[in-house]
C-alpha cells in the first residue's frame, strides 16, 4: 500500500512570520535596510517583489518594521528583534568544532577557582567579541596566600590580598609613623611571617613592631569581615572595549547606554539573579531592562546560569546591540554553561572545596574562614 504524503500548505501567518525572520536575518548580516529585490535574492525568489512589499505593509502595521524613507528599505523594531530571538532559542544549534574547542579550553582543573572563572569569562568574551559579565558563588578554605604592602605616602599603604583560589583583593591602610622603603619592607615580611610564608623578621624598633602589629590586625579584621558580610555574589567582567567595534556604539549616546549597565553592580546583579530563578537561557530587549533600572533601548542581554552538582550558583550574561547573531550567541552560551557546569563541579569535589551563595552567608562557621595556617603557632 502507497503511503500518502500531503504538502503542507503554509498561511498567510506562516508566510509572514517568514518574511519576518528572513529580513531580520539579512538585516543582521549586512547592518542595511532590507529592500523586497534584496530580499528575494536571499532565499525568497520563489515570491515577487510586489507580494514581498504588500507582507512587509502588513508587517509595519504591526510594528515589526519601520521604513525610515519612502523608497528606502525596512528596518526591524525591538518587537521584531525579539520574536526573531525567541525563533533563535528554540532552533540553536553550536557548530561541532566550536562546542569541541569550548570544551578543551573550558576543561582544565584548576584549585584556582577565581582565576579559572575570570579567564574563561575572558575567552568567552574573547570568542562572542562582546562583553561579559559573570556571578559566582563564595568559595570556602580559600587561605590568603600572599599579599603585597605598596607606599601611596609616607602614612598612606595600598595592601593587596591575594588568596589560593586567585582572588584579589586590595584594602587602603594608614600608619600612624612615616614608613621609608625598609620600614615596609619589614612590615610586609612580618605579615607574611604571620601567614607562615617567611621567617620571622628582625625587627629591633618596638614603635615599628607595634605598628606592624597594628596594621596586621586591622587587615585581617577587614578580610574577615568582608567575607563573612556576604550579601550579594562577586561579579566578574570583561570585554567592555569590544563594543567599540560595533557600528551602533560609534554613537557616543548609544555607547553610554550600553556602558551604563556596567556601571551599577547591584543592577546586574538583579539580572542575574532574574536568571538564576527562571532556570534557563534569557535574554532581555530594550524596554525589557527597564524592570531592572537599566536604560538601553538599543541592547540586548543575553544571560544562562551555571551549575555546581545541579545546583544553579550562578549565571553569566552578554551585552550585546540588538543586531546580534542570536543563533550563535544562543548556541556558543549554552554550551559554554554546560562545560563550566561540568568542570567547576568535577574541581569542587577533586580539591574538596565548599561553597555559599548568598542565602547562605549567615550559616559562616570559623573553619569556612581561612586568614592562617594554624598548623604551626606563631608569637
Amino acid at each position: 500500500m502507497k503511503k500518502l504524503f500531503i504538502k503542507k500548505r503554509f498561511t498567510k501567518e506562516d508566510k509572514e512570520k517568514s518574511i519576518l525572520l528572513g529580513l531580520v536575518d539579512l538585516y543582521i548580516k549586512t547592518n542595511s535596510p532590507v529592500s523586497s529585490n534584496s530580499l528575494k535574492e536571499s532565499g525568497f525568489d520563489h515570491m515577487s517583489s510586489a507580494t514581498i512589499r504588500n507582507y512587509f505593509a502588513q508587517l509595519e502595521k504591526k510594528d515589526l518594521l519601520v521604513q525610515q524613507h519612502a523608497s528606502g528599505g525596512r528596518i526591524p523594531t525591538p518587537k521584531a528583534f525579539k520574536l526573531y530571538a525567541h525563533f533563535c532559542q528554540k532552533n540553536a544549534l553550536l557548530d561541532k568544532k566550536e562546542d569541541k574547542l569550548l570544551q578543551v579550553e573550558l576543561s582544565k582543573s584548576s584549585k584556582q577557582i577565581t582565576d579559572y572563572l575570570n579567564n574563561s569569562l575572558e575567552y568567552l568574551s574573547s570568542l562572542t567579541n562582546l562583553s561579559v559579565f559573570q556571578s559566582a558563588p563564595r568559595f570556602d578554605q580559600d587561605f590568603v596566600n600572599d599579599l603585597k604592602i605598596i607606599s601611596l605616602s609616607p602614612t598612606k599603604l595600598l595592601c593587596v590580598i591575594i588568596t589560593d583560589f586567585g582572588l584579589i583583593k586590595t584594602e587602603i591602610l594608614y600608619s600612624k609613623m612615616e614608613l621609608d622603603e625598609n620600614r615596609l619592607k619589614l612590615i610586609e615580611d612580618f605579615f607574611l611571617y604571620r601567614m607562615q610564608k617567611k621567617n620571622k623578621p628582625l625587627i629591633e624598633d618596638a614603635a615599628l613592631l607595634k605598628q606592624a602589629k597594628l596594621l596586621y590586625n586591622e587587615i585581617m579584621v577587614r578580610y574577615i569581615v568582608g567575607y563573612a558580610n556576604y550579601n550579594r555574589e562577586d561579579i566578574y567582567k570583561t570585554g567592555l572595549s569590544k563594543l567599540l567595534s560595533y557600528e551602533e556604539f560609534k554613537d557616543p549616546s548609544v555607547l553610554a547606554e550600553g556602558l551604563s549597565v556596567f556601571e551599577n553592580l547591584d543592577q546586574m546583579q538583579l539580572v542575574l539573579q532574574s536568571t538564576i530563578k527562571n532556570n534557563s537561557l534569557s535574554f532581555f530587549m530594550g524596554s525589557d531592562l527597564e524592570k531592572f533600572g537599566l536604560k538601553a533601548e538599543n541592547m540586548a542581554l543575553i544571560c544562562t546560569p551555571y551549575y555546581i552538582s545541579n545546583i544553579a550558583v550562578g549565571a553569566i550574561g552578554i551585552l550585546c546591540p540588538l543586531r546580534s547573531p542570536y543563533k550563535k550567541l544562543f548556541s556558543i552560551l549554552k554550551a559554554y554553561s554546560n562545560h563550566l557546569s561540568d568542570n567547576l563541579t568535577k574541581s569542587i569535589y577533586k580539591f574538596k572545596i565548599t561553597f555559599r551563595k548568598t542565602s547562605d552567608y549567615k550559616n559562616i562557621t570559623q573553619k569556612s574562614i581561612l586568614l592562617e595556617d594554624k598548623s604551626k603557632g606563631v608569637n
